[in-house]
């Protein structure tokens, strides 16, 4: 069997065409991976990763990170194709008037209605087929088009919105008055979901919203604010909220590991010296690589992940 050369070992790997890193930027990190693709910024990483291997192993790895984002957005495209595009208007709660029937089921058109549907199209398939496993009815409502998924279980609150699709529960004993300030707030939260994807791809709006919800939750949120508070149900708060003190305690959590770093480094190569020790001893091996393996070892500080056993030196024995 041939055996490569050292050179053939550490010949990097081809870098994936121009085109190819492009398009997974740009669908999965919408204006901010057409920043990174800008020439000075593509010069500089292509520079880095010419003398540093853990520089292409990074790039590698975001490249393929950025690869399953796009595909989930296509498998959303797919949900979004099958469950989405066919599904009925949703019908008028019976305790509508005429007036205000007619007003529920007429369509909303108007070219940022579209926009705002394809932005967030990904996003919208992926929770149609999350609520497909929940045996959830599909409409749509009309005026604004989200796409309404009413299930027993399987959302937050009173309902939640993933790009243009509102998961909420089946019941349907509201008033026009009611229901109107309902779809408003949601709506608007469509718009921020169309925001953070042009701005940061798909996971732009979520991961902002999690973290403002991190620091200030429910009511207090930012985004929840401005959807507006009254019309998607939430008491206006009447205390302060909870922002300063978990700041502090991020701050002080980042500042032990900060100050801490160096140690946390130590034990983070020792760990994976340790695991390396274990998946590279194997029987066979011979009494100078045992010695030179547990002489490594020392220098690392670790003199017990080297130790040598009779088990390791069985194979030395059988090899001599």
């Amino acid at each position: 069997m041939a055996v490569g050369t050292e050179d053939d070992v550490r010949r990097p790997q081809a870098e994936p065409p121009g085109w190819i890193e492009g398009t997974l930027r740009i669908l999965g990190t919408g204006l901010l991976g057409i920043w990174h693709l800008r020439p000075s910024a593509r010069r500089a990483r292509a520079a880095r990763r010419t003398t540093c291997g853990g520089c292409r192993k990074r790039h590698r790895r975001l490249l393929r990170v950025l690869g399953g984002l796009v595909a989930l957005q296509v498998a959303g495209i797919a949900g979004l194709v099958a469950f989405g595009l066919g599904a009925p208007v949703c019908a008028p709660p019976p305790t509508l008037n005429r007036e205000e029937a007619i007003a529920y089921t007429t369509a909303g058109e108007g070219p940022w209605l579209r926009t705002r549907q394809l932005l967030t199209s990904g996003q919208t398939g992926l929770a149609l087929l999350w609520a497909r496993t929940r045996d959830a009815d599909v409409c749509r409502f009309a005026p604004n088009g989200t796409l309404v998924a009413r299930m027993e279980s399987g959302y937050a609150r009173g309902g939640t919105m993933y790009g243009h699709a509102f998961l909420t529960s089946p019941g349907q004993d509201r008033t026009y008055a009611e229901l109107v300030p309902i779809k408003r707030h949601e709506s608007r939260h469509t718009v921020q979901w169309t925001v953070g994807t042009a701005l940061a791809g798909p996971l732009g709006f979520p991961v902002a919203y999690s973290l403002d919800e991190l620091f200030a939750p429910g009511a207090y949120n930012h985004f929840e604010r401005a959807a507006g508070l009254t019309d998607g149900g939430y008491a206006a708060p009447d205390t302060p909220p909870p922002t300063v003190v978990r700041v502090f305690l991020v701050l002080a959590l980042l500042g032990l590991v900060t100050f801490e770093r160096h140690r946390l480094g130590r034990q983070l190569r020792l760990l994976r010296a340790h695991l390396e020790h274990l998946r590279r001893r194997r029987p066979g091996t011979g009494l100078a690589a045992t010695l030179e393996e547990h002489r490594r070892l020392r220098q690392l500080g670790c003199p017990s992940c080297g130790d040598l056993s009779p088990g390791a030196g069985s194979g030395s024995r059988s090899a001599g």
